[in-house]
C-alpha cells in the first residue's frame, strides 16, 4: 500500500500589511482644493460661448455700419455727378442757343430782357463750359458710381472691388472739382486737424513768472 505524501502545492499569498493603502483619490477634500481650476475651466468655456456670440452680434452691426457709410459715399458722388453732368448740358445748350441767336434777328428789348430773368430764375447753379477733357472725367465717374454695376455680395472679392472703385471715383471727383473751379469740401478730421495746428504754435504760450 502506497505510503500518503503530503501535498505540495504552493502556499497561498500572504495579505499586505496594510490592505489598499489610501491613495490621493480617495481623500475627501481634494475636490475642495481644485475650486479654482474647476471655476476657472467653467468661466473660460462661459467666455468663449459669450464672446462668440457677442463677436458675432458686433460685428456684423459693425459690418452694416461701415457698409451704408461706404455706399453712402458712393451715393453722393452719384448725385453729385449727375448735377455736373446736368449742368454740362445746359451749357451747351447755352452755347448753341447764343450761336443761333447771334444769326437772327434780333428781337424787342422787353422780351429779352424777361427771358433773361426767368432764365436766371430756372438756373440755380451755373452751367459748365463743355470741354472733352472734362467730359471723359464726368463719364468715368458716371461709370465707376453706377448703382447697377455695385458688387454687394458680402465676399472678401466683392468688398476689394468696391474699395478701389469708392477710391477711383473719390480720386476722379477730385479731379474733376480742380478743373471746374470748385473746392471740394473739408472733411472733419481735416478742419480739426487745421485747427489744432494753428493753435498748437508754442509761441503764444507764455510761462508765469514766479515771485522769486
Amino acid at each position: 500500500m502506497a505510503a500518503d505524501f503530503p501535498s505540495t502545492s504552493p502556499p497561498a499569498p500572504l495579505a499586505p500589511a496594510h490592505p489598499a493603502a489610501s491613495t490621493e483619490t480617495d481623500d475627501p477634500f481634494d475636490s475642495l482644493l481644485t475650486l479654482e481650476s474647476q471655476f476657472h475651466a467653467e468661466g473660460y468655456a462661459l467666455g468663449v460661448a459669450d464672446g462668440s456670440k457677442a463677436g458675432r452680434i458686433e460685428g456684423r452691426i459693425f459690418g452694416m455700419q461701415k457698409g451704408f457709410e461706404k455706399f453712402a459715399a458712393m451715393g453722393k458722388l452719384a448725385g453729385q455727378v449727375a448735377v455736373w453732368e446736368g449742368r454740362m448740358m445746359e451749357g451747351s445748350n447755352v452755347i448753341t442757343a447764343s450761336a443761333s441767336t447771334s444769326h437772327g434777328v434780333a428781337a424787342e428789348g422787353s422780351n429779352d430782357e424777361a427771358m433773361r430773368q426767368s432764365k436766371e430764375e430756372r438756373l440755380v447753379l451755373p452751367p459748365i463750359q463743355h470741354n472733352e477733357r472734362l467730359q471723359k472725367h464726368i463719364a468715368t465717374l458716371a461709370a465707376l458710381t453706377e448703382a447697377a454695376s455695385l458688387d454687394t455680395q458680402n465676399t472678401e472679392e466683392a468688398v476689394s472691388d468696391f474699395d478701389d472703385r469708392l477710391k477711383r471715383a473719390e480720386g476722379k471727383a477730385k479731379i474733376i472739382a480742380s478743373i471746374i473751379g470748385e473746392a471740394r469740401p473739408i472733411s472733419k478730421e481735416g478742419g480739426s486737424r487745421q485747427k489744432r495746428d494753428a493753435g498748437s504754435n508754442m509761441e503764444d504760450f507764455t510761462l508765469p513768472r514766479s515771485g522769486i
